[in-house]
C-alpha cells in the first residue's frame, strides 16, 4: 500500500497490507492501520469545518500519530504547522501568536498552557471549548492552498513562518518518487523532528513509495546504543540526516559496518557534507549510495542532488550539492563580471508564496523571476563541471582586514591534520565588523594541547595566506547541537567570550 497525494488516496499494492507503516516511540502500525486512522480522523477533521488556509498546530514529538496527523491534514486538505514538543515554550507561543491558529492537535503527554477554541488528543478525541474564530487567521489562495508553515529561526530571534502550497510539495514529492530510485521494500530512519523541514524527506518518501519508517525520539538517538540497536532490529535501509549528526556515529565504535550493511542509501542535508565524512563512509559502505542535496526550507525542503561516486570525492575537496530539480532554475546573482561565485537563487514551482506576515522581509528575499517564484538564499555558490557547489552562507564569507576570506577553507585545513577528528571557523563581530578569526576543534588523538596548537599553526601557514590564519584555536570536547541537530555556532561563541573572559 502507498499514498498518492495528487488523488488523496491510498492505493493497494501487491505486498501485504500488514506491512510495517510506522514504528513510533509508542508503538508500531502496519499501512492497514494506517489507512484506517488516517480515513477515520479525517473524516473527524471536516466535520469541523475548518476553511482552506487555517492552520492547525500540530504538537509532539515522535508519536506514531504525528505522521498520521500530517498525512490527515494533508488528506483533508488542511494546512497545518508541526511544533515539537522540545521547543522552548516562549517560542510556541509567539508562533500561536503569529499564526492566530484555533485549533491544536496535542499528541503529546504535556498540557499547553494556551487557549484553543478546539483541542484534539492524542486518542485523537475532539473536544470543543468555544466557537472557532478564523477572521483574518486564513492564509494562501483557493487556487493552490496552503499545505504547511514551518517556522525556522530568524536573524533576529523572532520565528519565520514559511508558508509551503500544496503544488510545491507534490513538485517535491513527485521528485522524491522519480529521481530518487527507492523502492517500496526500504525502511527509512527518522532523526529529524517534524518541525524540522528535513523530516519531510522522511515522512513524504515513506508514504509516496509504500515504505516503512522508523521514528526516533531525542531519547533514542542521544543514546548511540540504542539508535544503533533500532536500526539494527528494523533493519533499516535508508539514512537522512544533516552531516554533523552522521558523523558522531561514524565516530562511534559501536558502528560496527559488518553488522549495518542493510544500510544502502545515505543522504544528507541541511548542513555542508565534509569530503572525509564522504570518503568515511564510502570506505565502510562501498556498496551505499551516498547522496549530497541542498535545500532552503523556503523552497521545500530541497532544490538539488547529486550521487557522490569515489571518484568526485577524490576530485573535489569541497563536495558538490548537484543538479537542480526539474522544472526549477539554480541561479548565481554574481556581485562581480569576473567572480565565479555569487548569490545563489532559486527559482521554480517549489519556492514558497514567502513569509507569514513579514512583508518587509518578502519584499527582500522573493520575487518573480520569467514567470516563475524566485527566492534570493543568502547563501554563495558557483558552478564547475557543470555542477553546482556550496561556498557557505554569505556571513560565512567574511572581509577582514579588506581580504576576503572564506572561513569553511580554514577548516577543511584543519581537518587535514591527523590529530583532528572535526573543526569549525566562526568570526566575532564587534559591531557587525569582524575582529578575530576563532577555530573550533575536537581532538581525536592523544596528544598535549601545546604541541597540537604548534603543529596546527604551522600547517597552517604552509597552506594559508597570513589574513586567514585563525586569531584563535579553541579546543572544545564536542560542539553543541540545535534542535534540528546542526551545530549551533552562537552557543560555541559564547561558551568562547565566557571563557576570556574568566
Amino acid at each position: 500500500m502507498k499514498y498518492d497525494f495528487h488523488n488523496k488516496k491510498f492505493i493497494e499494492l501487491d505486498k501485504s497490507p500488514n506491512k510495517l507503516s510506522i514504528a513510533g516511540s509508542d508503538r508500531d502500525i502496519d499501512w492497514n492501520a494506517l489507512k484506517e486512522k488516517v480515513e477515520l480522523f479525517s473524516k473527524e477533521l471536516k466535520k469541523l469545518n475548518i476553511p482552506t488556509g487555517h492552520p492547525v498546530l500540530i504538537f509532539g514529538h515522535k508519536e506514531h500519530t504525528f505522521p498520521v496527523s500530517i498525512l490527515s491534514c494533508i488528506h483533508s486538505s488542511i494546512a497545518y504547522i508541526p511544533i515539537d514538543k522540545i521547543y522552548p515554550k516562549d517560542r510556541i507561543k509567539r508562533i500561536i501568536e503569529i499564526s492566530g491558529t484555533q485549533i491544536l492537535i496535542n499528541l503529546s503527554d504535556e498540557v499547553l498552557d494556551f487557549q484553543f477554541a478546539i483541542c484534539i488528543n492524542s486518542a485523537l478525541e475532539i473536544k470543543i471549548n468555544h466557537p472557532p474564530d478564523f477572521e483574518n487567521r486564513i492564509y494562501g489562495t483557493n487556487d493552490d492552498p496552503l499545505q504547511y508553515i514551518m517556522f525556522t529561526s530568524g536573524s533576529t530571534g523572532e520565528p519565520k513562518g514559511v508558508q509551503i502550497t500544496r503544488q510545491s510539495s507534490l513538485t517535491f514529492t513527485d521528485w522524491l518518487i522519480s529521481d530518487y530510485g527507492y523502492g517500496d521494500d526500504e525502511v527509512i530512519i527518522n532523526q529529524a523532528p517534524f518541525s524540522f523541514d528535513l523530516s519531510l524527506y522522511d515522512l513524504m518518501t515513506t508514504f509516496s513509495i509504500g515504505a516503512s519508517l522508523v521514528l526516533n525520539s531525542i531519547e533514542i538517538f542521544s543514546n548511540p546504543e540504542l539508535f544503533l540497536k533500532r536500526i539494527f532490529d528494523y533493519r533499516c535501509t535508508v539514512w537522512i540526516s544533516t552531516p554533523s549528526f552522521a558523523f558522531l556515529f561514524l565516530r562511534n565504535s559501536n558502528f560496527n559496518t559488518d553488522e549495518f550493511q542493510c544500510l544502502n542509501t545515505f543522504l544528507f542535508i541541511g548542513e555542508t557534507l565534509p569530503n572525509r565524512t564522504a570518503k568515511i563512509l564510502k570506505s565502510r559502505f562501498p556498496k551505499a549510495r551516498i547522496f549530497n542535496a541542498y535545500g532552503p526550507t523556503e523552497a521545500t525542503v530541497a532544490t538539488s542532488l547529486i550521487e557522490l561516486t569515489s571518484d568526485m570525492i577524490e576530485k573535489y575537496p569541497s563536495l558538490p550539492i548537484g543538479y537542480p530539480m526539474p522544472g526549477s532554475e539554480l541561479l548565481i546573482d554574481k556581485i562581480y563580471d569576473d567572480d565565479k561565485d555569487g548569490e545563489l537563487i532559486i527559482v521554480g514551482n517549489h519556492v514558497s508564496i514567502g513569509y507569514l506576515k513579514n512583508d518587509d522581509l518578502n519584499t527582500k528575499k522573493f520575487f518573480i523571476h520569467k514567470g516563475k517564484r524566485a527566492f534570493r538564499t543568502g547563501d554563495l555558490a558557483y558552478y564547475e563541471d557543470g555542477i553546482l557547489f556550496f561556498i557557505g552562507r554569505n556571513d560565512e564569507q567574511i572581509k577582514m582586514h579588506g581580504f576576503r576570506i572564506e572561513l569553511n577553507e580554514i577548516s577543511n585545513v584543519i581537518c587535514k591534520n591527523p590529530n583532528i577528528s572535526d573543526a569549525i571557523t566562526v568570526p566575532l563581530k564587534r559591531n557587525n565588523e569582524v575582529k578575530k578569526i576563532v577555530s573550533f576543534v575536537i581532538v581525536k588523538t592523544k596528544i598535549s594541547q601545546t604541541e597540537l596548537l604548534k603543529d596546527l599553526m604551522a600547517s597552517l601557514k604552509k597552506t594559508l595566506p597570513y589574513y586567514m590564519i585563525p586569531g584563535d584555536i579553541s579546543i572544545v570536547p564536542d560542539f553543541p547541537y540545535s534542535t534540528s541537530h546542526k551545530i549551533d555556532k552562537i552557543i560555541l561563541i559564547e561558551e568562547y567570550i565566557l571563557k576570556q573572559n574568566r
